[in-house]
C-alpha cells in the first residue's frame, strides 16, 4: 500500500499516529496494493483511498466503518463512490 500525506505538521501527536496505524493495518487486510492519500487541513482530515481493483470498495467501505465505529469517530463519506471507484472521506477536527 503506497501512502501520500500533505500538509502534515512535523510532529503529530500520539492519538493521531495510533490512529493512522490502525487506518493502515485494516486497509492493507483487504488491499494491500491500494493508495491512499491523506491531505490535513485546518479543520479536517480528507482521504482519498483508491483499491487496486474494483471488487475491493464494498470490503474496504465495511472494513471503514467498523473501525471508525469502534473509535466513535463520524465519517463524512463521499457519494460516488461507486461511479469514481475511488472511497473518499473526511474526519473534522472541530469536534
Amino acid at each position: 500500500m503506497t501512502i501520500s500525506k500533505r500538509f502534515f505538521p512535523e510532529v503529530l501527536p500520539d492519538n493521531e499516529i495510533a490512529y493512522f496505524a490502525h487506518l493502515e493495518g485494516v486497509i492493507n487486510s483487504v488491499d494491500e496494493l491500494s493508495s491512499l492519500e491523506i491531505t490535513k487541513n485546518p479543520n479536517a482530515y480528507h482521504f482519498r483511498l483508491v483499491p487496486s481493483l474494483p471488487k475491493y470498495n464494498p470490503m474496504l467501505l465495511e472494513e471503514l466503518l467498523k473501525l471508525h465505529n469502534i473509535f466513535h469517530i463520524k465519517l463524512n463519506l463521499s457519494k460516488s463512490i461507486k461511479a469514481s471507484a475511488t472511497i473518499a472521506f473526511e474526519i473534522n477536527l472541530d469536534n
